[in-house]
């Protein structure tokens, strides 16, 4: 609870004190990098032995008066949109909750700022990995979809033994029976009718030994996922000691941080913060993550619970343990 007392932000935000918006955005903007001391805390409350996933979250603004607004692509909307880009971790497993991290400002190019720097989405990918480690924690593996992976960062994992399952480019070569062929082509000679089929994923999975040029060899698992009256391909790259159905697991346990996304957007509002600092924008995230991790303490507590009422539950104990606060400050 020490981090939201420290920035009553949190609750100035949700209106439930009468501050002014500019002064609410002044004290949303005190910190340059909220997410560094709040990940760290909730690392050391962070179930062990998870999987780390990583992902880009673009949060649509209209306006282009906020800091660090570009032109960010938008999965859902299939086209790019002005707003930001914010790099989503949480630790993942297949079947559990996920559990997020943190939401850190991912800025473009063009947007770029010595207090922001421009990071490649790998560079950013290993920052976060070796400050995870630095931090004790024991990860399972990390898991990442293509734009993360790069060769070169690839290559960083594999040589600090570090398990990994990356999606891969279907265009991408590979190294296989000492032919290079694309991962494309790779494909048609292995369609759904010539590999086995997992029910436990409803997916067509062929798993070959292939190596990647700049990495070394890996597992690769070539999927067929059904789509509308056919199927489409899909690849991962895993250095896993696992089996097939632990590397496709740890694959879906990544969606399930895409749908915590959704949650953050939908019923938090991550996208509503209207204040024009950059700085602002990333605490009101940060909070956003804070209120989904009270959400869910209140219904781990009370399983009863309603989504809502338990909204309205942990917004009153903050609001109590705020209005105490405030009052030992003013005796």
């Amino acid at each position: 609870m020490q981090s939201e007392y420290k920035s009553p932000s949190a609750i100035a935000a949700s209106g439930v004190l009468g501050y002014s918006p500019s002064y609410s955005g002044r004290l949303l903007r005190q910190e340059a990098n909220p997410h560094r001391s709040s990940r760290e805390a909730r690392l050391r409350k962070a179930p062990r032995g998870m999987y780390l996933g990583v992902d880009l979250v673009p949060v649509a603004h209209q306006g282009c008066w906020m800091e660090g607004v570009d032109r960010v692509y938008s999965s859902s909307d299939k086209a790019p949109v002005w707003g930001h880009n914010l790099l989503s971790c949480g630790l993942v497993r297949y079947g559990e909750t996920p559990y997020p991290l943190s939401l850190e400002g991912f800025p473009t190019q063009s947007m770029s700022s010595e207090v922001y720097p421009y990071r490649t989405p790998g560079e950013a990918l290993w920052e976060i990995v070796e400050v995870i480690r630095k931090n004790g924690y024991s990860l399972a593996g990390v898991v990442f979809d293509n734009q993360f992976a790069g060769k070169a960062h690839l290559a960083k994992l594999y040589g600090q033994d570090v398990p990994f399952v990356a999606r891969a480019r279907l265009n991408q070569k590979v190294e296989f029976e000492q032919q290079l062929l694309s991962i494309r082509a790779l494909g048609e000679e292995y369609p759904p009718g010539k590999v086995r089929y997992y029910k436990r994923f409803g997916w067509y999975v062929k798993r070959l030994q292939i190596t990647l040029a700049e990495v070394g060899p890996l597992d690769m698992l070539l999927i067929w996922l059904p789509h509308k009256e056919g199927f489409k391909l899909m690849a991962l790259f895993s250095t896993l000691d696992r089996g097939i159905q632990e590397v496709l697991a740890a694959w879906k346990a990544r969606w399930d941080l895409e749908r915590v996304h959704r949650l953050l957007k939908q019923n938090l509002g991550l996208s509503k913060c209207l204040a024009r600092s950059f700085a602002a924008q990333l605490k009101h995230a940060d909070l956003a993550i804070a209120a989904l991790h009270h959400i869910r303490q209140q219904k781990k507590q009370c399983p009863g619970l309603s989504w809502r009422a338990a909204q309205h539950k942990a917004a009153e104990i903050l609001q109590s343990q705020l209005l105490t606060g405030l009052s030992i400050l003013a005796a």
